[in-house]
């Protein structure tokens, strides 16, 4: 009789567990179109899901399964691939939508499916193309629920973890520049690339003013008074570090790229390229309208035109606040941000002990003889041509032995794969650095993001990381989860005087490899990752 009841329990749970777990499935189209999102004097086209820009948001549960349906139209004339940013693809690493490691390229004229599932994970993330420039206009929100509870619903309270609001806005930013896609990627991979100017507008949900036309209207989030919203940020930006703010609002930070931390209260962000924050942003000011403004960091463009309205009444107008002041920003852009004074709900790890294995990556911009630009990983350039098998695919043919008893190089790489190696369920550090740009002597920054893996950041320097000496240094103390990390320039003289490709700058993150894959870790500047500023972590290829 225990025995049947024992089984009973165990049928019961498991019944409950497939209910909770919805399978969800979304369609996405890929189109061109010709689009003109900040009221300039002419439109340009751009690769479209659904016909939309940006492209639609996709809303699950924690632990549902998804299906994506990719349709690529005949007509689309470009190929391409869909990656869903800070998803951890568990036990799916073929779903990560990267080309050349987990899939080949979709053509035009295919369909392609992913299936995954969302285990453990809640929280704000978004998806975008991988091939091309092609993330400038293929990204959208991807919103993942605690519960089906925590979905909004007018007139009731939301709750996810410690945390109570009203309602949710979704604040997008992404760039825009006044060239075609081609011209683009004409420019960055050909022979006259002399390094990357900022966009021509910065868009907030998709809409930005460019110049002083008085018929344009800006991009408009409506809120009630005496209310509490979560703003969910999304740092769709593919060069930039933009500051965020709201005149005459504080904002209350409670989650950075897809985990909940302790409230800390800021009154500016600082966004990177696929950074994503929550804020609660509580309207107690006099119900009129405030502007939302951005300003860049980290490039030569000290001013952009990313603004848009926090309206308290939807009659207000969209052409300009009725508060006419815009939020002051710091001039110099503060090291390492507050990124070091957050703290998660919980910690669960010990990161005073030593990692299993240190990797330590040098990336250096060179010019070829041919005159194109491009960054090698330790001297290598990551081959992502799409004339051979991806590298997922690679592994899978490989026998597992082998692989596990290949040699690696002095600094962990696996030549035969062509990926730096680690084994199932070890702590392995990276640590990334940054280096002044030849011709010019600027120590740059780089925001880094980890697939398959989130990462915990333990310490920052200039100049080289030595081993010996810095092993041990903890500059963050209370690191949380993430996904992405902007790897900070520490200048190390007046810029004419640097010699080029100098160490400027380091930052050591460490992750956990108990999601077996190949896993791409790159720079989220998308023209530094075409030019080869990306390489692959395989963990846990015995498993795969």
């Amino acid at each position: 009789m225990a025995s049947y009841s024992v089984l009973l329990l165990f049928v019961i749970v498991l019944a409950c567990h497939l209910t909770l777990a919805a399978e969800r499935t979304f369609e996405l189209n890929i189109t061109t179109g010709s689009i003109n999102p900040d009221c300039y004097d002419r439109g340009y086209t751009g690769v479209l899901v659904n016909g939309q820009f940006p492209a639609p948001p996709i809303r699950v549960t924690k632990n549902d399964h998804v299906h994506i349906i990719i349709r690529n139209d005949i007509s689309s004339n470009h190929s391409t691939t869909i990656h869903y940013h800070g998803i951890l693809q568990q036990g799916t690493c073929h779903a990560d939508g990267v080309p050349g490691v987990t899939q080949r390229p979709i053509e035009p004229g295919e369909e392609y499916h992913q299936r995954f599932q969302v285990t453990g994970q809640a929280g704000t993330f978004y998806y975008h193309a991988h091939v091309n420039l092609q993330d400038d206009t293929v990204s959208g929100p991807f919103i993942v629920y605690d519960s089906e509870d925590a979905w909004p619903v007018p007139s009731k309270k939301i709750k996810d973890g410690p945390y109570e609001y009203d309602d949710e806005r979704v604040l997008f930013l992404s760039e825009w520049w006044h060239q075609t896609e081609e011209q683009r990627m004409d420019y960055i991979m050909g022979t006259q690339y002399r390094g990357m100017d900022g966009a021509d507008s910065y868009l907030i949900n998709g809409k930005a003013v460019y110049g002083n036309s008085s018929s344009c209207t800006y991009p408009t989030i409506d809120v009630e008074a005496n209310k509490v919203y979560r703003l969910r940020v999304i740092g769709g930006l593919t060069l930039s570090v933009l500051g965020v703010s709201i005149a005459r609002h504080n904002l209350t930070i409670i989650e950075v790229d897809g985990e909940l931390i302790q409230p800390y209260s800021v009154s500016y962000l600082e966004v990177s390229p696929g950074q994503r924050f929550s804020v609660l942003l509580s309207t107690d000011q006099p119900p009129e309208s405030y502007y939302i403004d951005t300003t860049p960091y980290y490039i030569r463009e000290k001013e952009g035109n990313g603004r848009a309205i926090l309206r308290y009444k939807t009659e207000l107008p969209e052409t300009k606040a009725i508060i006419d002041e815009l939020p002051p920003f710091p001039d110099v852009p503060r090291p390492q941000w507050y990124f070091d004074q957050m703290a998660p709900l919980e910690s669960h790890y010990d990161f005073n002990l030593e990692a299993d294995r240190t990797i330590v990556i040098k990336p250096l911009e060179k010019l070829l003889p041919d005159n194109t630009t491009h960054w090698f990983m330790n001297g290598r350039l990551l081959d992502m041509s799409n004339d051979k098998p991806p590298m997922l695919e690679k592994i899978q043919e490989l026998r597992r032995q082998d692989i596990m008893t290949q040699d690696l190089s002095a600094d962990g790489y696996d030549s035969t794969l062509g990926a730096f190696r680690a084994n199932y369920n070890e702590t392995v550090d990276l640590v990334i650095h940054t280096t002044t740009l030849p011709g010019i002597g600027v120590c740059v920054a780089h925001p880094w993001h980890t697939h398959g893996h989130v990462h915990y950041v333990l310490a920052h320097g200039p100049g080289e990381y030595v081993h010996e000496r810095d092993k041990d240094l903890r500059t963050y103390q209370t690191s949380v989860a993430r996904d992405t990390t902007l790897v900070y320039p520490v200048q190390p003289g007046p810029p004419p005087k640097v010699p080029n490709n100098t160490l400027c700058g380091w930052t050591k993150i460490r992750l956990y490899t108990t999601n077996p894959g190949a896993w791409a870790i790159h720079c989220h500047v998308t023209s530094h990752m075409l030019q080869g500023m990306m390489t692959v972590l395989v963990s846990g290829a015995e498993q795969l």
